[in-house]
């Protein structure tokens, strides 16, 4: 099978228009995306058939604003030289390790297969949300914005049950339902955008939102404005930077905050539902 083709973009920025380079870097279709030069350079990757896309050139554009962006095709054998950079991830009792590295016998073993989609264990974000499922009592869970499932798959080790995840990239569920099986776990894995008023999504005691801060809006609001959309007794909520954080949790009426967690720019929120 023929690799996918990808575009790497290399955006240079200053300290001033970091924060807004890497939320506007969540907002865009890519597999993967990292810090270079101790955080003056962002390295993102996008697929060569969308890059022409009018309303993706325009986000492209948006970031010509904050810095220098330069584009060069990658070799066809990225995605596997990528790989030697990842290692075992260990928060509190569980570990999130790639294929190739042997299982930890002390921890609940989450095995991610390093592909295009978001989540190795290894981001702020994902640590923060790995450790706050180990506080929270066990029960039914939605993980918006899945990514590669690592979430979804550390929430059933941990107990939680059934375990439903979502997201709107069909790349990410393929790689999710990919690592659900190498685990031999089974949660249930859907496409949806959690912002859509049409999107179904389960009743369940937990949600964990890791994604961007318009998504996280968008769900607070569904929560507040439908009756139809139960109403978790825990939301957890990841990948936001500093400057968002006071605007998501406002979209949260109903939830008393807490805990409020930081972890270099990213802020961890943990909402529980008032009575």
């Amino acid at each position: 099978m023929t690799p996918p083709a990808f575009v790497r973009f290399v955006l240079s920025v200053d300290d001033t228009s970091y924060d807004r380079a890497a939320a506007a870097l969540l907002d865009l279709p890519t597999p993967g995306w990292q810090e270079a030069d101790e955080g003056a350079t962002l390295v993102f990757w996008l697929p060569v058939e969308i890059v022409d896309d009018p309303s993706l050139q325009e986000a492209l554009d948006g970031l010509r604003e904050l810095g220098r962006l330069r584009a060069v095709p990658e070799r066809a054998e990225w995605l596997t030289y990528w790989k030697r950079f990842h290692h075992a991830v260990r928060v509190g009792v569980v570990t999130v390790r790639p294929p190739w590295l042997p299982a930890d016998p002390d921890a609940l073993d989450v095995v991610i297969d390093v592909g295009l989609a978001f989540g190795t264990g290894s981001h702020a974000t994902t640590r923060q949300c790995l450790a706050a499922l180990q506080q929270v009592t066990p029960g039914s869970l939605l993980d918006v914005g899945t990514g590669s499932g690592v979430l979804s798959l550390a929430a059933l080790r941990l107990g939680f049950a059934p375990v439903y995840g979502c997201d709107v990239d069909h790349l990410a569920l393929q790689a999710a339902q990919k690592n659900a099986r190498l685990n031999a776990l089974s949660p249930h894995f859907f496409t949806a955008d959690v912002g859509d008023p049409g999107a179904e999504l389960p009743a369940t005691d937990v949600a964990v939102v890791n994604v961007a801060l318009n998504p996280i809006v968008a769900y607070g609001k569904r929560l507040q404005g439908e009756q139809d959309v139960a109403r978790p007794r825990d939301v957890l909520l990841a990948g936001l930077l500093q400057t968002q954080a006071d605007e998501a949790r406002s979209a949260y009426a109903g939830y008393a905050e807490r805990r409020r967690a930081q972890e270099d720019e990213w802020v961890f929120l943990h909402l529980e539902r008032c009575a």
